[in-house]
């Protein structure tokens, strides 16, 4: 589907393996009872098996995976937070100033939807640096002043750090929690197509397009609880 190997490693970091896995699971079966319909928009047997395969093997990496041990994940994930946030913000501000004037307003809408990626949100970021810088007057009027810029190229920086420092990152990481985070990222860009091309065959549906829903994924992970000593014990 068009990702690079560290996309979808930057992609699946962002999941809890059991409610991926799980929700994965739901939408695969939704797809498979729903086949007849979804086989129009080129839903197959074949796509669905891919799906099963993915989340196949991301159960399987699970038990052998361990914590990233990267400080410089934490940096690169707290960049990325941040530059999203702003990006947020900057097109926030520019639907209310630029609605009437559609050739403005399309530079602030910069086209695909970047997920995670370093190397597009970069892209991303530094065309919205310099389109704000471009219109600045006009943000002032909505109450951002310099400091909405400075942030950006703030964002910019810490996502080029973050990107010229990914070699570095990745080698700090079990390889075994690479392959995991991957099988996630190729486990969720499967399933996230199968729930896409549902929400637009059953969009007048709405008791069968729940069946799709991502709510499952955006709940917090359940915490784990503490083995008793007792359980300890008989091990």
């Amino acid at each position: 589907m068009g990702y690079e190997q560290d996309e979808l490693i930057t992609i699946g970091e962002r999941f809890d393996a059991d409610a991926l896995i799980h929700w994965s699971g739901r939408i695969i079966e939704a797809a498979r009872q729903d086949l007849a319909r979804l086989s129009a928009r080129g839903i197959t047997e074949e796509t669905l098996r891919a799906a099963e395969v993915a989340k196949a093997d991301a159960h399987d990496l699970k038990a052998h995976a361990a914590g990233d041990g990267s400080t410089l994940a934490s940096a690169r994930r707290e960049a990325i937070s941040a530059a999203l946030d702003w990006r947020q913000e900057v097109r926030g501000l520019a639907e209310a100033l630029f609605d009437s004037e559609p050739e403005t307003l399309a530079r602030f809408r910069t086209g695909v939807k970047t997920s995670r990626s370093l190397p597009k949100l970069l892209a991303e970021v530094g065309f919205l640096v310099g389109t704000l810088r471009d219109h600045l007057p006009a943000f002032a009027g909505v109450g951002a002043d310099d400091s909405l810029l400075r942030r950006g190229e703030e964002a910019f920086a810490r996502l080029d750090e973050a990107q010229r420092r990914l070699v570095e990152e990745r080698a700090q990481v079990p390889p075994k929690t690479l392959e995991l985070q991957h099988a996630l990222g190729v486990l969720y860009t499967r399933g996230r197509f199968l729930a896409r091309i549902a929400g637009v065959e059953f969009r007048g549906d709405a008791e069968r397009l729940a069946r799709y829903s991502y709510e499952p994924l955006r709940a917090p992970a359940p915490a784990k609880r503490p083995r008793s000593r007792a359980t300890a014990s008989r091990k």
